[in-house]
């Protein structure tokens, strides 16, 4: 007697056809890139403008746009955005707008400060008043403050990059937008400043006595011997 014996095939035996395979490497393509462009536009960080609409401020990014209301009475004085950064002046605050954050942070004035000058930057922004300093750091979307003393006069503000530098009657006073607060240092006696050197990460500062140095991610001030 003759056994014939049939050999069975399974499914994994039978080869994928080239077309088949091609449309599911496809698709997986596919989902990538979807995928991809959804992480992409949910963290896209674009520069900010900012607009004063009846009683509202609006900050408008390529990504949307963020209000905050204004009190009754309130009124804006300026409004200035570079960058990231958006600044409203009113007759009762400060608003700062952060766009990574996409909100606002506010700082109360008080009733008799006046504002003298304001600098904003991509990353940050700097008011002097009579009475205080005030920096806005973009990346928090927070505000510090420094107290003037009774008879301290600002007399110079600059910033640039990711710096600010204050001159006082009184200190030389640094800001940074990698470093929360102001950091600052007195003058001596009748010392006077002479020149300023800057980059966009570090001030060099040359005095009647000394050579001074602020830097954006060092703390504090470093005399150069």
């Amino acid at each position: 007697m003759k056994v014939h014996l049939t050999r069975q095939r399974f499914p994994s035996e039978h080869p994928v056809s080239r077309s088949r395979l091609g449309m599911v490497c496809l698709g997986l393509v596919a989902i990538w890139w979807v995928g991809s462009t959804l992480v992409f536009a949910q963290g896209r960080i674009t520069d900010v403008l900012v607009s004063v609409v009846k009683d509202k401020v609006i900050a408008v990014t390529g990504v949307g746009q963020s209000e905050i209301d204004l009190s009754v009475g309130e009124t804006v004085r300026s409004t200035k955005a570079q960058g990231l950064t958006a600044l409203a002046i009113t007759s009762t605050r400060l608003l700062g707008f952060s766009s990574q954050l996409r909100r606002w942070g506010e700082q109360t004035l008080a009733v008799d400060e006046h504002v003298a000058t304001s600098q904003v930057v991509r990353e940050f922004c700097l008011v002097a008043t009579d009475q205080h300093l005030y920096g806005f750091q973009e990346t928090l979307a927070h505000w510090s403050s420094e107290d003037l003393g009774t008879s301290e006069r600002v007399q110079d503000v600059r910033a640039q990059s990711h710096l600010a530098l204050v001159i006082t009657t009184e200190r030389l006073l640094g800001y940074s937008a990698f470093m929360n607060g102001f950091h600052a240092i007195a003058l001596q006696g009748d010392e006077q400043v002479q020149g300023i050197e800057h980059t966009g990460d570090a001030f060099l500062i040359k005095t009647s006595r000394r050579t001074l140095m602020f830097r954006s991610r060092m703390a504090g001030w470093t005399e150069q011997s």
